[in-house]
């Protein structure tokens, strides 16, 4: 590898080990702005001396050695915390997810772009995508802001009815609880939050039809997870 692209593992693995919470986190406890240091990351601009040294202060157990001579390993010593770690599976996360039914519109980028690579987690070993949840249709159950552990599904004859899916079609993206429609071609796509207006008494996020053949992405919701913004905690649930 050369010595930016041990950078860039270094700064995921910095992330990833609890350091910063995400790329913008990690340049602003470095003392660098978010677009200083996508600049560096992207060879926009040179990789400096002082950038390399910032960066392997950030934690004493990071070998200097490794970028600058590239040479030896990343870590002085690999405990086998460490060494676990390294291996575990890292999933695509998404953003732009909407579960507030119609009322949102929904961030349609290509899947094939993700945000970012996290750690799918031990309850998720299973998971093949991730993406952030947006809007309250399904609260309490997902929250606004919370990631939801994915698992695709390719044949949609394999839907389980009671079960969360996210569900993509050229017009939108959302997080619901597929029930039996009674048109045969069509998944009835359910929300859990039950707020209803006060003048009609309608539910607010009401079930809505959608044909099967219309979803173009399919998948199956394992879990969700959330941080605690004013610690450190992170609260994951199993679906």
């Amino acid at each position: 590898m050369t010595r930016i692209e041990r950078v860039r593992k270094l700064s995921k693995w910095l992330i990833f080990d609890g350091f910063a919470d995400n790329d913008a986190d990690l340049a602003k406890k470095l003392g660098y702005s978010k677009s200083s240091f996508s600049q560096i990351m992207n060879e926009k601009v040179p990789l400096s001396n002082k950038f390399i040294e910032t960066l392997c202060n950030a934690n004493e157990n990071i070998n200097k050695v490794w970028i600058v001579e590239l040479k030896g390993s990343m870590l002085k010593s690999t405990s086998n915390l460490l060494s676990n770690r390294e291996e575990k599976k890292l999933i695509p996360l998404y953003d732009g997810v909407v579960t507030a039914g119609m009322q949102e519109t929904a961030i349609m980028d290509a899947t094939q772009l993700p945000a970012e690579m996290i750690d799918a987690g031990d309850w998720f070993r299973d998971a093949t995508a991730a993406m952030r949840v947006h809007g309250d249709s399904m609260y309490p159950e997902y929250k606004s802001g919370s990631i939801a552990a994915l698992r695709e599904v390719k044949n949609k004859r394999l839907v389980v009815y009671g079960q969360d899916y996210l569900i993509e079609t050229s017009e939108y993206r959302v997080i619901k609880r597929l029930q039996k429609s009674e048109l045969p071609q069509n998944w009835l796509a359910c929300s859990v939050n039950e707020e209803k207006y006060e003048s009609s008494g309608r539910l607010i996020h009401e079930p809505f039809d959608v044909h099967i053949d219309d979803v173009t992405r399919l998948y199956q919701v394992l879990g969700n997870v959330k941080r605690n913004q004013s610690s450190t905690i992170i609260h994951a649930s199993r679906a």
